[in-house]
């Protein structure tokens, strides 16, 4: 009787704690702004911009506990970043009214002909700190961006 009487306690404190904890459990929001271009003249095929936010995305939402976000309207973005990559206070204000914690700025070099440097970072919109920030040199080809962006996505999520 009494080992039925424990068992039966320690599935409902099993129970009664997944339940708790999924109602706690919150996905952090993740806005992916538009890429920002470090070639010489500004150059970087728009194609090749849009698929580098496309795989960082696609990686984000893949991550356990994050969703990715790019139908954020960020029309002044260009401004805002200024070829510089730094976040302007306008855009942070914009971003925190559309819920989003973090913002994942991204960044394409071309370093020759074949080669790119991928830089991003994740900024909390409520201080503007950056709380995770990584590079990786690869390949310019689509074939190797979309693993590049993976490897990116998930080095800056599990710094969060």
């Amino acid at each position: 009787m009494k080992t039925r009487f424990f068992l039966l306690i320690a599935l409902f404190a099993m129970i009664s704690t997944s339940t708790v904890s999924a109602q706690f459990y919150k996905r952090k929001k993740v806005a992916i702004t538009e890429v920002v271009d470090r070639s010489e003249n500004g150059d970087l095929a728009n194609g090749t911009k849009a698929f580098i936010r496309s795989a960082l995305t696609d990686a984000i939402t893949a991550s356990d506990g994050f969703e990715g976000y790019t139908s954020i309207s960020f029309t002044t973005l260009e401004m805002n970043f200024d070829r510089t990559g730094n976040i302007s206070s306008a855009t942070l204000t914009y971003v925190k009214k559309q819920m989003m914690e973090y913002i994942l700025v991204a960044e394409v070099t071309p370093l020759d002909k074949s080669t790119a440097l991928l830089s991003a970072r994740i900024v909390e919109t409520a201080s503007g700190k950056i709380v995770a920030s990584s590079s990786l040199r690869t390949p310019a080809h689509t074939d190797y961006l979309r693993s590049a962006c993976n490897k990116l996505a998930y080095e800056l999520v599990g710094a969060i």
